[in-house]
């Protein structure tokens, strides 16, 4: 008998339990019925979705009559001619004495019957909502009035923050007197002045307003930065606005508007944001203490008490914002004082980031500071974030792995990582390749455990490893490496000194499955040779054979490799270079035979030279699903460039439009002689069509006919030179507008040298234009003394077409001096007055140095002329004004 006691004594104290673990624990449930929030002695609770409340309170509410039977259990309630049962624990109740499935039965929890809500409501034929967000029931009873709710009261608009946005808005009102009319309230925000009605109200577009939901509760919210006006203007500072409510009625009842809250206007105070956030690794304590951190102090701290310092996972910075920065708890943040200098902060051993795990080694943060106001929150200002960081000191971070070639044994796997940025204690590190179908039960343990023929050893020297492994290298299992096989590679970090034990095992690489590819085959017949004596890439002429069969490539890579870097370069090392260190062939013919550009690189980004010695290979790149299994060429022989002439090219060349004939005529070309001219005989300008330009070199040059290119002598330091009517271009074809060139300059060699030419590096590119119109000339030039001062002020009317004038140009000039268009282009740009052009005649222009530099002064006698200057539609055939009358001061 006393172990039955015991028993009942048990299932007494565990069943509530048992319910109360099945409720769910969340935001408080409020039950609203016809707008009125319905209070319970026991708050409503979630079980299984559904919401119960006690039965007493909520048939009371609707003036139900109840009987409870303690000894059944049984709750019988009677409204009018609707009469409901419910056993508690039943999942079977009766309406009418017709039988009724239950989702949730009602239950006891802490002396309390609960019924299911919506059961209750709907049983007795009343409206049921739930709003999830807000977690609140609505009930419309059958005996709500159908019409309006009326416009709410008391609407007030006020400044609660700094941000310079909606953010600083808060708008608060007192509910309508019965919410079950109510479907929605509208906060809508106008600029002072502007008047909002009704019916324009019920126009706004969702945009432009903000929604609140009844909850029974007056309502205040505070807008967000993208709140808008009605008119879908940015909410601001200094401008004033009224705060209106529009009360939407549910289904047939009416929306009305309310009155317009007191005008206010936002008032931006909020302090400066903090800058120049700066993270750096500085210790090896595998914590919070290798993190220094810095940023610049607020030029005005008086608003500031203290500065908070976040460490964010990188991986969740982006979501990290200053709501998110006040909510963190203190345990989580660094607390800085302010000092009045700039900030340095190293972090402490139990610092710990936002999610509040310790800070430590091999994982990257980004950190923030903030600013704090605690005499307003809202005041406080978080800083841009800090570049990422991920503390090191035990080696084996970065750990990445590939696979590089086609042996089907370990020399198919490369493993990169990052040493540890103290090595004093470290030994060795052991590179560790583990079967995937092992990984999950490797640990430090069995890292030291490794037999020394089943890992490979790496020395300390260095700050990174990228070290493709051997033939024999095996597993930690003994097995071969191999295709086919799924692998993780760790990294273990020996200790020695101090640190002897305590060994280090990194994070697992990513999953690795090494595989055998030939549809990417390599080209054959790699052959290199020096062709000029440029210096540069063009002396360079790469040749070789495609592959067979070239349906998974999609072109070759041309990687030209000083011999110095010759021995470290492979597969891996080629799928690295960047676009800009070698030269793309396509696939079409069966062969190759180009000379590089002046512009080509090595695969380490440096020029290439005379007097360097390469190889070259070529890298076949797969396409489709095989553009991971690329394919590098066996090497070329070393070759080393030689500049064998005594002929050098012209420099700064540089070609310009500067007639409007539509032919040679129209194009100007300038460069400077070669400083030697002694074996030089001649220079010929060549003018290029760019759409030959890729193929034009030294070879093209030499063999352009003479009546396609114009011809300069050697005397002199440098030529300018516009070119005749009868120009033609290295094609043969008459130089033309609407076209584009570019233009080269061969230096060509006399006696013994006469075989040694020098080809010019290209101009830029020039497209001569037809048609530009020449400028018109300003009018009505006037000049007037300035009492006193000696300085004249100058005015005139504009040209009658300013489209193609770039500037007026005010010049003084004595007038004994000879001036013409061309002495006014030549004015030195200090000696005369710019005026812009702006549709309108210019007056009271005031001048105080003649075009020579000199001071106006009294004795001389001056005129005054106004140049326009042609812009590029332009052409500059005339453009000078008359002058004034002459005069003196």
């Amino acid at each position: 008998m006393k172990k039955l006691w015991i028993s009942i004594l048990v299932v007494l104290v565990v069943f509530p339990m048992m319910f109360q673990s099945s409720v769910k624990a969340a935001t408080p449930i409020s039950i609203i019925i016809d707008g009125v929030r319905l209070s319970t002695d026991q708050a409503p609770v979630m079980v299984k979705g559904r919401t119960m409340v006690p039965l007493r309170a909520i048939f009371e509410a609707f003036n139900a009559t109840i009987k409870w039977d303690q000894k059944a259990q049984t709750v019988t309630a009677t409204k009018d001619d609707t009469t409901i049962m419910l056993k508690i624990g039943s999942k079977t109740a009766t309406i009418n004495n017709k039988a009724v499935t239950l989702d949730v039965p009602g239950l006891n929890l802490k002396g309390r019957t609960m019924v299911p809500t919506r059961f209750v409501s709907e049983a007795l034929g009343h409206e049921v909502g739930w709003n999830p967000k807000t977690q609140v029931v609505t009930i419309t009873t059958s005996a709500s009035n159908v019409g309006n709710a009326g416009p709410v009261p008391n609407v007030v608009a006020q400044d609660v923050s700094d941000f310079g946005d909606g953010r600083d808005l808060q708008v608060s009102f007192t509910r309508a007197a019965n919410e079950s009319l109510v479907d929605q309230y509208r906060v809508l925000i106008v600029k002072s002045g502007n008047i909002l009605n009704l019916s324009s109200a019920q126009t706004i577009t969702s945009y432009n307003y903000s929604t609140v939901l009844p909850t029974g509760t007056n309502p205040s919210i505070k807008l967000t930065s993208a709140s808008r006006t009605v008119d879908g203007d940015s909410i601001k500072s200094n401008q004033a606005y009224v705060a209106y409510v529009l009360t939407v009625g549910k289904g047939s009842n009416a929306s009305t508007l309310s009155s317009g809250s007191s005008t206010m206007t936002l008032v931006n105070k909020t302090v400066a944001a903090i800058n120049n956030v700066q993270v750096n690794d500085i210790s090896d304590y595998g914590d919070g203490r290798d993190l220094s951190v810095s940023f610049n102090k607020l030029s005005d701290e008086s608003k500031v008490s203290s500065y908070r310092i976040f460490v964010v996972k990188a991986t969740n910075y982006s979501n990290f914002n200053l709501a998110a920065a006040n909510n963190v708890t203190s345990a989580n943040y660094t607390l800085v004082s302010k000092t009045g200098n700039n900030l340095t902060q190293i972090l402490s051993s139990g610092a710990r980031d936002v999610d509040g795990a310790l800070v430590k080694t091999g994982v990257s943060y980004r950190v923030f500071v903030m600013a704090m106001d605690n005499s307003n929150a809202a005041n406080n200002v978080l800083s841009s974030v800090s570049s990422a960081i991920t503390l090191s000191n035990i080696g084996g971070s970065n750990l990445t792995v590939s696979d590089v070639s086609n042996y089907n044994d370990g020399r198919d796997l490369r493993v990169s990582f990052t040493h540890a940025t103290d090595e004093t204690n470290i030994s060795q590190y052991r590179i560790m390749v583990v079967p995937t179908s092992y990984y999950s039960s490797f640990s430090l343990a069995e890292a030291n455990n490794v037999s020394i023929a089943n890992y490979t050893a790496v020395s300390t020297n260095g700050t990174s490893t990228s070290l493709t492994l051997s033939s024999s290298a095996r597993d930690v299992r003994g097995a071969l490496i191999k295709n086919g096989v799924s692998y993780k590679v760790y990294i273990l970090s020996i200790g020695s000194g101090s640190n002897s034990g305590g060994n280090v095992l990194s994070n697992a690489s990513s999953v690795i499955t090494l595989i055998y590819d030939s549809s990417v085959s390599t080209v054959y017949n790699l052959s290199v040779s020096d062709v000029y004596d440029y210096g540069d890439g063009r002396d360079l002429r790469v040749s070789f054979n495609h592959a067979s069969d070239e349906t998974y490539i999609s072109q070759y890579r041309i990687m030209v490799v000083p011999t110095s870097y010759y021995g470290s370069f492979d597969l891996y090392a080629a799928n690295n270079v960047v676009s800009g260190n070698y030269t793309a062939v396509s696939t079409s013919g069966s062969s190759t035979n180009q000379v590089l550009y002046s512009s080509t690189r090595d695969v380490l980004g440096d020029l290439i030279k005379s007097g360097s010695s390469y190889r070259v290979y070529v890298l076949s790149v797969g396409n489709g699903n095989y553009r991971d299994s690329n394919e590098l060429s066996s090497a070329s022989s070393i070759v080393t460039l030689f500049n064998n002439t005594s002929l050098k090219a012209v420099t700064n060349l540089n070609v310009s439009d500067d007639n409007d004939y539509g032919d040679g005529r129209d194009l100007k070309v300038s460069f400077n002689h070669a400083t030697d001219e002694t074996y030089i005989n001649q220079y010929r300008i060549m003018v290029v069509p760019t759409f030959y330009y890729s193929s034009f070199s030294l070879s093209d040059a030499n063999n352009v006919s003479s009546s396609n290119y114009t011809t300069v002598n050697t005397s002199g330091n440098s030529t300018s030179q516009i070119l005749d009517s009868s120009a033609r271009d290295v094609r043969g074809d008459v130089i033309k507008a609407g076209v584009s060139y570019k233009v080269y300059v061969l230096t060509v060699g006399s006696n013994n040298y006469s075989g040694s030419n020098a080809l010019s590096l290209e101009s830029s590119t020039i497209t001569l234009l037809a048609n530009k119109t020449p400028v018109v000339s300003v009018t009505n030039v006037t000049y007037k003394e300035e009492i006193g001062s000696g300085r004249i002020l100058i005015s005139f009317d504009k040209s009658t077409n300013e489209s193609n004038i770039s500037e007026y140009r005010v010049l003084v000039v004595p007038s004994k001096q000879g001036f013409g268009t061309a002495d006014a282009l030549a004015v030195n740009s200090s000696y005369y007055s710019s005026v812009i052009p702006n549709g309108t005649n210019r007056s009271t222009f005031t001048a105080t140095r003649d075009v020579n530099g000199d001071s106006i002064v009294k004795g001389v006698k001056y005129k005054v002329y106004v140049l326009a200057v042609a812009n590029n539609s332009g052409v500059q055939n005339g453009g000078l004004s008359n002058s004034t009358e002459e005069f003196e001061i």
